[in-house]
């Protein structure tokens, strides 16, 4: 009689599984969108941070408050400014032609919420949501 259990088992288990999966998130659609970009820093709170942004398809940047932005677009891309004057995350939105498109990113500079300057830029990432 146990094994008789065992395929009943098997497939509850493989319908969970199924059902969490289609509640995940909604798998990147190709297009024309707006991106979240969150500058991730491994030492918590920033100041300001130069970014740089290459790629085709960039059409805006624009700021997430309380984070200002000060965008330069042309041909190769994007470098913009970010400045959050109370220190904290360093957020800003970016418009792509196709957000499956996503430019590559150059972190340039960063300071702390003290405004020094942080001397190692290669732990820094950017990170973008939909």
């Amino acid at each position: 009689m146990a094994r008789s259990r065992y395929p009943t088992v098997r497939i509850v288990a493989l319908l969970a599984v199924s059902v969490f999966t289609a509640c995940g998130e909604d798998p990147p659609v190709p297009g024309p969108g707006t991106l979240t970009a969150t500058l991730v820093s491994p030492n918590g709170d920033e100041g300001a941070a130069v970014v740089a942004l290459f790629g085709d398809g960039i059409e805006s940047i624009s700021a997430v408050a309380p984070t200002e932005a000060f965008p330069r677009l042309d041909d190769a891309g994007a470098r913009v400014v970010l400045i959050n004057q109370s220190g904290g995350l360093l957020e800003f939105r970016v418009a792509l032609a196709d957000t499956l498109q996503r430019p590559d990113v150059v972190i340039i500079e960063v300071a702390a919420p003290d405004d020094e300057l942080r001397l190692d830029t290669n732990a820094y990432t950017v990170e973008f949501t939909r």
